[in-house]
């Protein structure tokens, strides 16, 4: 039996660190540089319109809504305030998340530190390095550290690259916290504009140009993601205040342009076309120009 509890996120938090696992590849060469140990973590302070893992956005507060939809019997309520789920009984079929009211995957698994070091060092001599995504990795901070400094600690695993894929809202303070175990943070900017930030992610990008600006300036910038939504984000308008942003920054910042895709959005995202080449290659070419 795989069995994974899902408690209210504050009672999680205080005591030892322990992440809140959405899911795993133990190889990935989408995910940074190299093959990577891929490591999704639940919850999101963002709102995404054009989110692929909409899932990963709330953090289940055990509620019990998601119990009696599960066709298989995978979840159970062993406690007021547990969510219980049977791994062996699930088959990924996700009807547990419709009644969800705040659409939270109840299917996680919460791992300790020393969990997730296995785990990576079974697959390690394989590895260039771990990337943690999400969700919003950072709102995980505790756990983040632990496990970015266990690796680097560790004799067999240090060789191996950290690298946190965000998106970009965690305070200078604790950025100063997880940098020295972290190679580099790959920074979401899915809007240039404010505005349309706000329009599509629900919040400001103010403090995700900030954090941009920082690691930059640290040298721990790995490379900043632009969504490309044609008619939202590639306007002519756009695309200039994204290249004066950028150019203010850093003129050599690694970018890397991301076509937006239907596959694993919610309906309100599927009224925008999919990303056309010729419109990654107009974008490519503003910000090169």
């Amino acid at each position: 039996m795989t069995l994974g509890l899902v408690r209210h996120p504050i009672e999680i938090r205080s005591g030892a660190p322990r992440l809140e696992v959405a899911g795993t590849l133990t190889s990935s060469a989408v995910d940074g540089p190299g093959n990577r140990f891929v490591l999704f973590l639940q919850g999101c302070n963002f709102d995404c319109v054009a989110c692929h893992n909409p899932s990963t956005i709330g953090r289940c507060d055990a509620c019990g809504a998601c119990v009696d939809a599960c066709p298989h019997g995978a979840l159970s309520l062993p406690a007021p305030d547990v969510v219980a789920w049977d791994g062996s009984a699930c088959d990924r079929c996700r009807a547990c998340i419709a009644p969800c009211p705040i659409d939270a995957d109840p299917a996680i698994r919460l791992l300790s530190i020393e969990d997730l070091v296995a785990e990576i060092r079974a697959v390690a001599a394989f590895l260039s390095g771990v990337t943690v995504t999400g969700g919003e990795p950072t709102l995980q901070l505790d756990g983040l550290v632990g496990l970015f400094e266990a690796i680097k600690g560790d004799r067999d695993l240090a060789r191996l690259t950290t690298l946190v894929d965000t998106n970009g809202t965690l305070d200078r303070r604790s950025w100063e916290r997880l940098m020295p175990a972290m190679d580099g943070a790959m920074v979401d900017l899915k809007a240039a504009d404010d505005d349309v930030h706000r329009r599509i992610t629900g919040h400001s990008n103010e403090p995700v140009k900030a954090s941009i600006a920082f690691l930059a300036k640290r040298g721990k910038l790995a490379e900043v993601r632009l969504l490309v939504v044609e008619g939202v984000t590639d306007t002519e308008e756009e695309l200039k205040t994204w290249s004066a942003f950028l150019r203010s920054v850093d003129r050599t910042i690694p970018v890397r342009v991301m076509p937006f895709r239907h596959l694993g959005t919610r309906e309100q995202a599927r009224v925008w076309p999919e990303t056309s080449p010729e419109s990654v290659e107009r974008v490519i070419l503003a910000l090169r120009g």
